[in-house]
C-alpha cells in the first residue's frame, strides 16, 4: 500500500482547505446531535478526529519505511486543529 501515504496527505490538505472555506463562507445551519452547526463542519469534524489517528497508526506500524508523507499529513492535521480551536474559541486550559 504505497499509495496510502499520499492518500492521507491529500485528504489532510483537502480538510485544511475545507476548514478555511468553512471559516470564510456562509453555509446552511442544521441541527446535528443536539447542537446547531453549519453543514460543512460535519465532515471536517469527522476527518479531524480520524485522520490524525490513522497517521499516528501508520507511523508506529511502518517503522522500517520512510514516513515523511505521514508526518507531513499529521503536521497539517495539527495545524488544522489549531485553526479550528481558534475559530470556535475553545479554551482547553483554564
Amino acid at each position: 500500500m504505497t499509495k496510502k501515504n499520499k492518500l492521507y496527505l491529500v485528504l489532510s490538505i483537502i480538510v485544511f482547505i475545507l476548514t478555511f472555506v468553512a471559516i470564510f463562507q456562509q453555509f446552511e445551519t442544521i441541527h446535528f446531535i443536539g447542537f446547531e452547526t453549519k453543514i460543512i463542519w460535519i465532515p471536517i469534524w469527522i476527518a479531524i478526529v480520524v485522520l490524525p489517528l490513522l497517521n499516528m497508526y501508520e507511523i508506529t506500524v511502518n517503522t522500517e519505511e520512510s514516513n515523511t508523507y505521514y508526518w507531513l499529513s499529521l503536521l497539517i492535521n495539527i495545524i488544522t486543529i489549531l485553526f479550528i480551536i481558534k475559530y470556535f474559541k475553545l479554551e482547553l486550559l483554564p
